[in-house]
Protein backbone atom coordinates (compact mmCIF):
# COMPACT_ATOMS: atom_id res chain seq x y z
CA UNK A 1 0.00 0.00 0.00
CA UNK A 2 1.72 2.96 -1.28
CA UNK A 3 1.67 6.90 -0.24
CA UNK A 4 2.68 9.92 -1.47
CA UNK A 5 5.87 10.03 0.62
CA UNK A 6 7.02 6.53 0.07
CA UNK A 7 7.19 7.48 -3.33
CA UNK A 8 8.49 10.64 -2.96
CA UNK A 9 11.48 9.30 -1.11
CA UNK A 10 11.41 6.30 -3.51
CA UNK A 11 12.22 9.06 -6.83
CA UNK A 12 15.01 10.59 -4.54
CA UNK A 13 16.76 7.79 -4.60
CA UNK A 14 16.06 7.32 -8.10
CA UNK A 15 16.76 10.89 -9.93
CA UNK A 16 17.12 13.30 -7.18
CA UNK A 17 18.07 16.15 -9.16
CA UNK A 18 15.16 16.21 -11.34
CA UNK A 19 12.77 18.98 -11.93
CA UNK A 20 9.34 17.98 -9.67
CA UNK A 21 7.31 21.25 -9.50
CA UNK A 22 7.35 24.76 -11.72
CA UNK A 23 5.89 27.63 -10.59
CA UNK A 24 5.24 30.47 -13.10
CA UNK A 25 3.37 33.86 -11.97
CA UNK A 26 2.85 35.54 -15.03
CA UNK A 27 2.29 38.46 -13.37
CA UNK A 28 4.90 38.84 -11.03
CA UNK A 29 7.15 37.55 -13.61
CA UNK A 30 8.69 35.01 -11.53
CA UNK A 31 9.53 31.14 -11.77
CA UNK A 32 10.58 28.69 -9.50
CA UNK A 33 11.75 25.38 -9.76
CA UNK A 34 11.75 22.81 -6.83
CA UNK A 35 13.80 19.46 -7.68
CA UNK A 36 12.51 16.28 -6.25
CA UNK A 37 15.24 16.63 -3.42
CA UNK A 38 13.91 19.74 -2.80
CA UNK A 39 10.36 18.72 -2.35
CA UNK A 40 11.01 16.09 -0.56
CA UNK A 41 12.94 18.54 1.95
CA UNK A 42 10.17 20.58 2.32
CA UNK A 43 7.75 17.51 2.81
CA UNK A 44 10.19 16.43 5.86
CA UNK A 45 10.21 19.71 7.55
CA UNK A 46 6.73 20.82 7.23
CA UNK A 47 5.84 17.03 8.46
CA UNK A 48 7.65 17.35 11.49
CA UNK A 49 6.37 20.83 12.30
CA UNK A 50 2.93 19.56 12.21
CA UNK A 51 3.86 16.96 14.33
CA UNK A 52 6.00 18.37 16.76
CA UNK A 53 4.93 22.24 17.22
CA UNK A 54 0.97 21.76 15.83
CA UNK A 55 0.64 18.76 17.90
CA UNK A 56 -0.56 16.86 15.58
CA UNK A 57 -1.35 13.29 14.73
CA UNK A 58 -1.90 11.25 12.09
CA UNK A 59 -5.74 11.58 11.05
CA UNK A 60 -5.89 14.94 12.30
CA UNK A 61 -7.49 17.66 9.73
CA UNK A 62 -5.53 20.32 8.25
CA UNK A 63 -7.79 22.92 6.13
CA UNK A 64 -5.57 24.29 3.00
CA UNK A 65 -6.37 27.63 2.06
CA UNK A 66 -2.72 28.32 -0.04
CA UNK A 67 -3.51 29.83 -3.39
CA UNK A 68 -1.89 28.26 -6.27
CA UNK A 69 2.11 28.55 -5.79
CA UNK A 70 4.83 25.68 -5.33
CA UNK A 71 3.96 26.28 -1.62
CA UNK A 72 0.42 24.61 -2.11
CA UNK A 73 2.70 21.35 -3.49
CA UNK A 74 5.16 21.68 -0.45
CA UNK A 75 2.16 22.08 2.12
CA UNK A 76 0.29 19.31 0.43
CA UNK A 77 3.46 16.46 0.78
CA UNK A 78 3.76 17.28 4.27
CA UNK A 79 0.52 17.01 5.58
CA UNK A 80 -0.14 13.67 4.28
CA UNK A 81 3.44 12.72 4.99
CA UNK A 82 2.60 13.60 8.52
CA UNK A 83 -0.31 10.82 8.19
CA UNK A 84 -3.04 14.07 8.10
CA UNK A 85 -6.19 14.52 5.96
CA UNK A 86 -6.29 17.35 3.88
CA UNK A 87 -9.79 18.99 3.90
CA UNK A 88 -10.94 21.46 1.15
CA UNK A 89 -13.70 23.53 1.51
CA UNK A 90 -15.12 23.89 -2.00
CA UNK A 91 -18.48 24.28 -0.50
CA UNK A 92 -19.58 26.80 1.72
CA UNK A 93 -22.43 24.87 2.73
CA UNK A 94 -19.65 22.03 3.83
CA UNK A 95 -20.52 21.03 7.49
CA UNK A 96 -19.57 23.61 9.65
CA UNK A 97 -19.43 21.21 12.85
CA UNK A 98 -16.90 18.78 11.04
CA UNK A 99 -13.68 19.47 13.58
CA UNK A 100 -10.73 20.99 11.75
CA UNK A 101 -7.36 20.99 14.10
CA UNK A 102 -5.49 23.40 12.08
CA UNK A 103 -5.58 25.93 9.32
CA UNK A 104 -3.23 26.70 6.62
CA UNK A 105 -3.64 29.93 4.82
CA UNK A 106 -1.53 32.14 2.23
CA UNK A 107 -1.04 35.95 3.37
CA UNK A 108 -4.46 37.46 1.42
CA UNK A 109 -6.53 34.34 3.17
CA UNK A 110 -5.51 34.98 6.65
CA UNK A 111 -7.36 38.40 7.32
CA UNK A 112 -11.06 36.27 6.48
CA UNK A 113 -10.02 33.38 7.92
CA UNK A 114 -9.02 35.22 11.46
CA UNK A 115 -12.51 36.61 11.36
CA UNK A 116 -14.07 33.63 11.20
CA UNK A 117 -11.59 32.26 14.14
CA UNK A 118 -10.21 29.99 12.46
CA UNK A 119 -7.87 29.08 15.25
CA UNK A 120 -4.81 27.51 14.99
CA UNK A 121 -3.97 29.39 11.67
CA UNK A 122 -0.64 29.20 10.09
CA UNK A 123 -0.14 31.20 6.94
CA UNK A 124 2.45 29.97 4.39
CA UNK A 125 4.55 32.60 2.76
CA UNK A 126 4.38 33.37 -0.96
CA UNK A 127 7.84 34.58 -1.60
CA UNK A 128 9.54 33.40 -4.51
CA UNK A 129 12.15 31.64 -1.79
CA UNK A 130 10.47 31.04 1.33
CA UNK A 131 11.30 33.80 3.22
CA UNK A 132 9.33 34.83 6.17
CA UNK A 133 6.29 36.87 5.79
CA UNK A 134 7.24 41.03 6.00
CA UNK A 135 3.78 42.48 6.84
CA UNK A 136 2.01 41.87 10.24
CA UNK A 137 -0.48 39.06 10.62
CA UNK A 138 -4.18 38.62 11.98
CA UNK A 139 -4.30 38.12 15.46
CA UNK A 140 -4.21 34.25 16.57
CA UNK A 141 -2.23 33.96 12.99
CA UNK A 142 1.26 33.16 13.14
CA UNK A 143 3.96 32.80 10.05
CA UNK A 144 4.35 28.85 9.64
CA UNK A 145 7.67 29.83 7.22
CA UNK A 146 9.41 30.56 10.91
CA UNK A 147 8.15 27.73 12.44
CA UNK A 148 9.11 24.86 9.58
CA UNK A 149 12.24 26.17 8.56
CA UNK A 150 13.65 25.68 12.24
CA UNK A 151 12.48 21.80 11.26
CA UNK A 152 15.15 19.31 10.65
CA UNK A 153 15.79 17.98 7.03
CA UNK A 154 14.62 14.17 7.94
CA UNK A 155 11.17 13.02 8.47
CA UNK A 156 11.38 12.17 12.44
CA UNK A 157 8.02 10.29 12.67
CA UNK A 158 6.51 7.00 12.14
CA UNK A 159 5.67 6.76 8.02
CA UNK A 160 2.23 7.20 6.89
CA UNK A 161 -0.39 4.46 6.02
CA UNK A 162 -1.79 3.90 2.92
CA UNK A 163 -4.84 3.15 4.67
CA UNK A 164 -5.28 5.88 6.71
CA UNK A 165 -7.59 8.94 5.34
CA UNK A 166 -5.83 11.73 3.43
CA UNK A 167 -8.58 13.94 1.68
CA UNK A 168 -11.91 14.88 2.73
CA UNK A 169 -14.10 17.28 0.43
CA UNK A 170 -17.49 17.88 0.75
CA UNK A 171 -18.15 16.06 -3.46
CA UNK A 172 -15.64 12.85 -2.76
CA UNK A 173 -16.16 12.83 0.82
CA UNK A 174 -13.01 10.82 2.31
CA UNK A 175 -10.62 9.18 0.80
CA UNK A 176 -7.40 7.21 2.05
CA UNK A 177 -3.89 7.80 1.10
CA UNK A 178 -4.06 5.22 -1.41
CA UNK A 179 -7.19 6.48 -2.83
CA UNK A 180 -5.92 9.41 -3.83
CA UNK A 181 -3.30 7.83 -5.83
CA UNK A 182 -6.08 5.99 -7.63
CA UNK A 183 -7.64 8.98 -8.30
CA UNK A 184 -4.28 10.74 -9.80
CA UNK A 185 -4.15 8.47 -12.02
CA UNK A 186 -7.77 8.73 -13.08
CA UNK A 187 -6.97 12.35 -13.52
CA UNK A 188 -3.68 11.81 -15.04
CA UNK A 189 -5.06 9.28 -17.96
CA UNK A 190 -7.89 11.67 -18.58
CA UNK A 191 -5.65 14.39 -19.16
CA UNK A 192 -3.48 12.47 -21.24
CA UNK A 193 -0.54 12.48 -18.80
CA UNK A 194 1.90 9.64 -19.07
CA UNK A 195 5.08 8.39 -17.31
CA UNK A 196 8.05 10.95 -16.99
CA UNK A 197 5.61 13.58 -18.54
CA UNK A 198 5.34 17.24 -17.74
CA UNK A 199 1.73 18.42 -17.09
CA UNK A 200 0.27 22.11 -17.22
CA UNK A 201 -2.08 22.91 -14.16
CA UNK A 202 -3.19 26.31 -14.54
CA UNK A 203 -6.64 27.96 -14.63
CA UNK A 204 -10.05 26.16 -14.85
CA UNK A 205 -9.29 23.66 -12.66
CA UNK A 206 -12.04 22.64 -9.72
CA UNK A 207 -10.49 23.28 -6.45
CA UNK A 208 -9.62 19.10 -5.73
CA UNK A 209 -8.19 18.61 -8.97
CA UNK A 210 -6.06 21.55 -8.53
CA UNK A 211 -4.36 20.25 -5.51
CA UNK A 212 -4.16 16.86 -7.06
CA UNK A 213 -2.57 18.07 -10.00
CA UNK A 214 0.27 20.44 -7.62
CA UNK A 215 1.64 17.03 -6.56
CA UNK A 216 -0.33 13.71 -5.90
CA UNK A 217 -1.00 13.57 -10.08
CA UNK A 218 3.48 14.46 -10.92
CA UNK A 219 4.40 11.98 -8.16
CA UNK A 220 1.83 9.09 -8.56
CA UNK A 221 3.44 9.42 -12.72
CA UNK A 222 7.32 9.92 -11.38
CA UNK A 223 6.43 13.15 -14.10
CA UNK A 224 6.44 16.69 -12.80
CA UNK A 225 4.15 19.35 -13.28
CA UNK A 226 4.35 23.06 -13.91
CA UNK A 227 1.90 25.34 -11.72
CA UNK A 228 0.34 28.80 -13.56
CA UNK A 229 -1.12 31.75 -12.05
CA UNK A 230 -1.60 35.49 -13.37
CA UNK A 231 -1.67 36.34 -17.31
CA UNK A 232 0.64 33.42 -19.01
CA UNK A 233 1.06 32.86 -22.57
CA UNK A 234 -0.02 29.46 -22.64
CA UNK A 235 1.66 28.40 -25.43
CA UNK A 236 4.60 29.73 -24.71
CA UNK A 237 4.80 28.25 -21.66
CA UNK A 238 4.26 24.75 -22.82
CA UNK A 239 7.10 25.52 -25.45
CA UNK A 240 9.74 26.70 -22.68
CA UNK A 241 9.00 24.12 -20.19
CA UNK A 242 8.21 20.69 -22.26
CA UNK A 243 4.36 20.76 -21.40
CA UNK A 244 3.33 17.25 -22.57
CA UNK A 245 -0.65 17.15 -21.03
CA UNK A 246 -2.53 19.72 -19.87
CA UNK A 247 -5.06 19.52 -16.71
CA UNK A 248 -8.65 20.75 -17.82
CA UNK A 249 -12.04 20.38 -16.66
Amino acid sequence: MSDIWTLLQARKRGDPGAPLVTFVDGDRRERVELSVTSLENAAAKIANALRSEYDLEPGSTVAAHVPVHWQRAAWCAGIWTAGCVLVLDEDPAADPAAPIDLTVSGPEEAVSLAAEDRSPLAVVSLHPFGLPIGEALPVGADDATLTVRLQPDAYLFEPPDGLLPALRTPTLGGLSAAEVLDLAHQRAAAWGLTEGGVLLAGAGLDETDAWLAAIAVPVALRASVVLTTGSIDEAAVVAAEHVSAIAGP
